[in-house]
């Protein structure tokens, strides 16, 4: 069963959209900008009459306090599929290493004889 915490459009229960400092009715936003470390994924209620520039109002009320769990398991695989990828370069160099090694083995032998 879904939960108001599983749904990136849903508000919870027990909050209502709050009036911003213009009285507008907030609206409900994800964030999204990566560099905000341990923002992004997080839903927030912004003034429906900010601008990007923030000249206008700048309310903007968290609702969570980590990222929904969706996103944070998306990013887990990003992380864990960056982690294979650093392992199998490493396999890579490693196996180029050793077959320079058995070049170099093999023209000492043809030397040798």
């Amino acid at each position: 069963m879904s939960t108001w915490r599983d749904d990136p459009n849903a508000i919870p229960p027990w909050n209502e959209r709050p009036k911003c400092h213009c009285g507008f009715r907030t609206w409900l936003q994800v964030w999204t900008d990566p560099l905000s470390q341990g923002k992004k994924g997080c839903r927030f209620f912004k003034c429906p009459d900010i601008d990007d520039d923030f000249k206008a109002c700048t309310f903007m009320q968290w609702i969570d306090t980590r990222p929904l769990e969706r996103v944070s398991f998306k990013e887990e695989q990003e992380r864990r599929v960056r982690q294979q990828q650093i392992r199998l370069k490493g396999k890579e160099d490693e196996l180029k290493r050793r077959r320079a090694e058995l070049g170099q083995r093999e023209a000492a032998l043809k030397i040798q004889e």
